[in-house]
């Protein structure tokens, strides 16, 4: 099998072997290119020590902060290009980094230290593709396998259990049975990775062509050992994976898979609570373990994210043109918005045709009353506090007028004029 390898590879490639050591194009740009996909990146692995590596480029600008793993970044035409040396790694601290490494000159001894089959390849022109762990196979079978026994490999690197699954949604593959099973086995491990790294590879899966294996990391308990939604039970799951399909149904994008999958989950725990208690419920039990406050994202995704859940857990499904207003001074038209589309996605899905008429109808209202600029808070009053001031009111008591005004120019826009509202203030 002959691979294409970008003329830059090839450069470095060969200007290793003239110096007389051996490199392979290796790890996920080996995979890629054998599926026809294009490699975000290329990883050269040698013989070569690091300081020979040095030597041979020492023309060109490198950069030397992996030195202690073995790695060497040169950069070429603006990009950024690692090239790390054969090594086998000793024992693993924390479940994240190997204690110390040693160099060897086996490739397939580097080969053997890595997380997946698919993975565990090398390739240049001279040798064409080396493949001692069978991962043209496992390619060819659509399946993620780890190489060698997954304890081992999961124990060394916790991150990898995450990692299986992120491969399973990037590429439509199945995990290996053993390997599955290896990933619930281990799942606990999972508390000493970092969260953001976590949620670095949850992202990933998000927005991956197969977002609907989420469902693997409650089913494996990984989330129940992040403490994210760790009060579910596996029976729940199975409800759970009938339904995680609506993720495709939504734009590809962060905010909305969040939001759609932390609803998703909140509203069939909420199905066997009183509809009046639904809300006190979510806030007190639900939210403080959803994946939104427990992946570290930033204040200002956790901010967004919470303004619409809150009105997402809200009945709404009986809401006027009032209410809509009333919405919409708390939390604006773009969140409000967000929170109908989402709704009614949720509704397409679930096939419930009344409220997908409901609010198709609340987001033709809420853009004719952004359209008519009808007014819906305080700054849009034909009145303001100054006015207030100089008719005397004083305090607290002119955000509590102003405040009245609003509610009742919300009812009836007709009355948003100076000298009604000064009226109504004598009422």
């Amino acid at each position: 099998m002959e691979i294409f390898i970008p003329k830059d590879v090839s450069f470095l490639i060969d200007m290793i072997y003239e110096n007389g050591y051996e490199a392979f194009m290796v790890g996920g740009c080996v995979r890629d290119s054998v599926l026809n996909l294009t490699p975000n990146d290329y990883d050269i692995t040698t013989n070569a020590k690091p300081k020979e590596i040095m030597n041979i480029f020492k023309d060109y600008k490198i950069i030397d902060t992996g030195i202690k793993h073995g790695t060497v970044s040169i950069i070429l035409n603006n990009n950024i290009y690692e090239i790390t040396t054969y090594r086998i790694e000793g024992e693993y601290e924390n479940n994240r980094r190997p204690k110390t490494v040693e160099f060897t000159s086996s490739i397939e001894e580097d080969l053997r230290r890595r997380d997946f089959t698919i993975n565990a390849m090398a390739y240049n022109k001279q040798f064409g593709i080396i493949d001692k762990f069978n991962g043209l196979e496992d390619l060819q079978n659509r399946i993620i396998k780890t190489v060698g026994n997954p304890d081992e490999r999961f124990k060394e690197d916790g991150l990898r259990m995450i990692r299986a699954i992120r491969f399973s949604s990037k590429l439509g593959f199945n995990i290996d049975e053993n390997t599955l099973n290896g990933i619930y086995k281990n799942s606990y491990i999972i508390k000493n990775i970092s969260t953001e790294r976590i949620n670095d590879e949850f992202t990933k899966i998000l927005l991956s062509d197969n977002p609907q294996n989420i469902i693997l990391l409650y089913k494996t308990n990984i989330f129940k050992y992040l403490g994210i939604h760790c009060n579910l039970n596996r029976d729940y799951y199975k409800e759970l994976e009938k339904y995680i399909n609506i993720l495709s149904y939504c734009d590809n994008n962060l905010l909305d898979k969040l939001i759609i999958l932390d609803y998703l989950i909140s509203n069939e725990i909420l199905k066997c609570i009183d509809k009046c208690e639904k809300y006190k419920y979510y806030c007190e039990n639900i939210k403080k373990v959803n994946i939104i406050n427990n992946l570290r994202y930033s204040n200002k995704v956790i901010n967004y994210c919470n303004d619409i859940m809150e009105y997402m857990i809200k009945d709404i499904d009986k809401i006027d043109k009032i209410v809509i207003k009333r919405y919409l001074n708390n939390i604006g038209y773009e969140k409000l918005n967000k929170v109908f589309k989402l709704k009614l996605i949720y509704n397409v899905f679930f096939n419930n045709k009344d409220n997908v008429e409901f609010f198709k109808r609340c987001i033709k209202q809420l853009d004719e009353i952004e359209n008519s600029k009808e007014c819906y808070e305080i700054k849009s009053l034909e009145i303001d506090g100054k006015i207030l001031k100089d008719l005397g009111y004083k305090g607290k008591e002119i955000g509590e007028k102003l405040s009245f005004l609003l509610d009742q120019v919300i009812k009836d826009p007709l009355l948003n004029k100076k000298d009604i509202l000064i009226n109504l203030l004598k009422l």
